[in-house]
């Protein structure tokens, strides 16, 4: 689940971050600089912290997939931590 929302997080932030490149070149939209860059700031302060969230989610999600994976030699319905 933490990888699914954290994916989902760092796919809308994308849009975002490529307005705020966009904004910042000055290439956004038919208006004057000061206003591209005014654009430009207002896509990244929206799309930087949905960036962040997506990437804090994406580790923890990643890292609990990678560690509860079941080796290629165990038994088909064997118990996961070892039989412990």
């Amino acid at each position: 689940m933490l990888l699914a929302t954290g994916v989902t997080s760092f796919l809308i932030s994308l849009p975002l971050l490529g307005f705020a490149v966009l904004g910042y070149l000055g290439i956004l939209a038919d208006v004057g600089p000061d206003e591209n860059l005014a654009i430009g700031t207002r896509a990244l302060s929206m799309g930087l912290p949905a960036l962040i969230c997506g990437v804090l989610l994406c580790v923890p999600g990643l890292l609990s997939f990678i560690l509860n994976r079941r080796p290629t030699n165990a038994e088909p319905g064997g118990a996961t931590d070892g039989g412990a």
